[in-house]
């Protein structure tokens, strides 16, 4: 999920609009993993014309989530447990990583951002509301990894990061409860909060190896339920 860090009113295009509601259209499973996506049906479908359509489902195939079929137009990225498990092998390399980065350098105002975040994401964990709850649990993170230093870290941890969300919303109804999961992101925080960068990275690991977990069993169930569904279909 791209995120504007630069203080100033962010114009979104018409381009960029598009992206943004075919990339939740993906996230809530609307466009179906091995679907296949024509420009023309979608730019219908939001009210535009193909070009700033065909221009986000390009965008969308840079960043992972679609395929780009020579004559064919877009699939929709099949999921897979193979592209699942190499996406949170890098996640749990990263995060942690740019969460030892960033901590040293998070002053007062950044703190009092995490906070806000914090408080943001506690909220919406205790309703139904998942689009809410998946935009502030990235604010959540990010507020922590955009203090790294790195803008190259911080591209590469956003594709892997929407990468994951897709695979996340399949385990939205086996995360666990609310009450675990902001016991978590409250550790992470007091973490940031006095400065121990090597216990908020551990803390951070141990997140994401838990939602890898929880991922791979609902994984597993889909497959269970739909045994003839393999990653090539929809080609």
């Amino acid at each position: 999920m791209p995120q504007n860090t630069s203080g100033r009113p962010k114009v979104v295009t018409l381009a960029g609009r598009a992206e943004q509601v075919l990339r939740e259209m993906i996230f809530a499973g609307e466009l179906a993993p091995g679907v296949r996506v024509s420009a023309d049906d979608a730019a219908e479908k939001l009210g535009m014309s193909p070009i700033p359509v065909r221009e986000a489902l390009r965008s969308l195939a840079s960043r992972g989530l679609v395929d780009a079929i020579p004559q064919r137009g877009f699939r929709v990225r099949p999921a897979d447990r193979d592209d699942f498990a190499e996406t949170y092998q890098l996640r749990t390399l990263l995060d942690p990583f740019a969460t030892r980065l960033a901590v040293p350098r998070m002053d007062a105002t950044a703190i009092a951002a995490m906070d806000q975040a914090l408080a943001a994401l506690e909220h919406t964990m205790l309703t139904d509301d998942v689009a809410s709850y998946d935009r502030d649990h990235h604010a959540f993170h990010f507020s922590i990894y955009d203090h790294g230093g790195s803008r190259w870290l911080l591209h590469v941890q956003g594709i892997l990061w929407e990468n994951s969300q897709r695979y996340q919303r399949l385990s939205a109804g086996i995360r666990g409860s609310a009450e675990q999961r902001v016991a978590e992101h409250r550790a992470i925080a007091d973490a940031c909060r006095v400065g121990d960068a090597d216990a908020a990275a551990t803390l951070v690991y141990e997140h994401l190896d838990r939602t890898r977990v929880v991922v791979f069993a609902a994984l597993d169930a889909e497959q269970e339920a739909a045994p003839g569904l393999t990653a090539e279909e929809g080609r």
